[in-house]
């Protein structure tokens, strides 16, 4: 079934007026919604007020079930785009939104939000943003021009009902390993306790006599080759435990220093300062230090133990600013007081982390599954297939 297409800025809103004169008292209270409220996944969380007088000028006015877009880059491409949903009358937020305001009678916002969280309408937006650097934004013309299927507004609530579906399905899919990314630590906790405190009585030790921490190496930029091939090794940076979109590789006799998969990484610079990375092989560059354990450790015991809150939490509370950049000064690490338990206890722990990562990998896959169903879903639901 196909439906008209029609200009958005006919049938919505862009960027409407705030409140009228006189329509608000200044001490009236208004929700608050800066950025960091809009998360990636569609959803805003409101935990703040403020007066209307401390937000009237310089802020975002919008209603409940307006819709708010990013329009400045990263956030725009991170797809911070989603319903409002305040309890106040009017409610402001960052000067970054755009806030599209659809007419009742035509178009639903649930409807409207879906439609522009599809990824070749991003890509559209991209293509269209004004400005330079870190300064771009979407005009409000991409979106007043934008095309949008305009089935009968009953339509469009059932389809976003169906969107609503699978989209929570994807929330308890993610919901799941969030909470499975942390049992290791609590695992951790449990066998182990605090390292400060020491609660079980293992001997003492100091930080860097149970643990080895090599910096990286830096080949000249010529050497850096970005496809794969014989003789050539991953150069593994920080921005690679995020994302594959920059793989780069250098000749192997160039690959100062090795680390495999399970081998413990820790970021040097921030923000954040100290991350603590598995999961990748290569070399690594100085940006990046391995955490190599010393005597009857394992790696298992290291990755969770840097990742201990006080101690994860002092070395930051503590790092070192050069050049802009927090940065992991060493001596802190070498007399922090922590521990060596039993490497029987320890190779214990490890078994529990393979259950554990059993379980994490089914619950990777059902995630995807669930993402793969909603992008189905939502493609075919604007071509009128649903």
């Amino acid at each position: 079934m196909s439906w008209p297409a029609v200009a958005l800025g006919e049938v919505a809103d862009i960027n409407p007026r705030g409140p009228g004169r006189g329509e608000l008292a200044p001490s009236a209270e208004v929700d608050f919604v800066p950025m960091a409220s809009v998360s990636e996944g569609g959803e805003m969380t409101v935990s703040e007020r403020r007066t209307y007088d401390e937000v009237s000028k310089g802020f975002t006015a919008f209603k409940p079930s307006d819709v708010l877009l990013a329009k400045i880059t990263p956030c725009f491409e991170n797809n911070k785009i989603a319903k409002s949903k305040v309890s106040t009358k009017y409610a402001f937020g960052s000067t970054e939104f755009h806030v599209l305001r659809g007419k009742p009678e035509a178009l639903d916002p649930d409807y409207l939000t879906y439609f522009l969280r599809q990824d070749h309408i991003r890509e559209a937006g991209e293509r269209r943003m004004t400005g330079s650097g870190g300064q771009r934004r979407v005009p409000k013309t991409f979106l007043e021009e934008l095309k949008i299927p305009l089935p009968p507004l009953e339509e469009q609530k059932r389809i976003a009902g169906i969107l609503d579906q699978a989209a929570e399905l994807c929330r308890l899919r993610t919901r799941a390993l969030d909470k499975l990314s942390i049992l290791g630590q609590a695992i951790f906790h449990e066998m182990f306790g605090d390292p400060v405190d020491n609660p079980k009585g293992f001997p003492r030790k100091k930080l860097l006599e149970i643990v080895d921490i090599i910096g990286g190496s830096q080949p000249a930029k010529k050497h850096f080759l970005y496809d794969d091939g014989p003789g050539r090794v991953r150069f593994v940076q920080t921005r690679d435990f995020r994302t594959d979109a920059y793989k780069t590789y250098v000749p192997e006799d160039l690959a100062k220093r090795p680390f495999s998969e399970d081998d413990v990484i820790i970021g040097r610079y921030g923000p954040p300062v100290f991350q603590i990375f598995r999961g990748l092989a290569g070399t690594y560059n100085v940006a990046l230090m391995k955490a190599q354990p010393i005597g009857e450790i394992t790696k298992d015991f290291v990755f969770h133990l840097l990742q201990e809150p006080k101690l994860h939490g002092y070395v930051v509370a503590n790092s070192e600013r050069t050049a802009g950049q927090s940065g992991v000064n060493l001596d802190l690490l070498k007399d922090y007081p922590v521990y060596a338990p039993p490497i029987e206890l320890q190779t214990d722990f490890s078994q529990r982390l393979t259950e554990v990562d059993t379980v994490t990998r089914n619950a990777r896959r059902q995630n995807l599954e669930a993402q793969t169903l909603f992008a189905s879903l939502q493609h075919r639901a604007f071509r009128g297939e649903l």
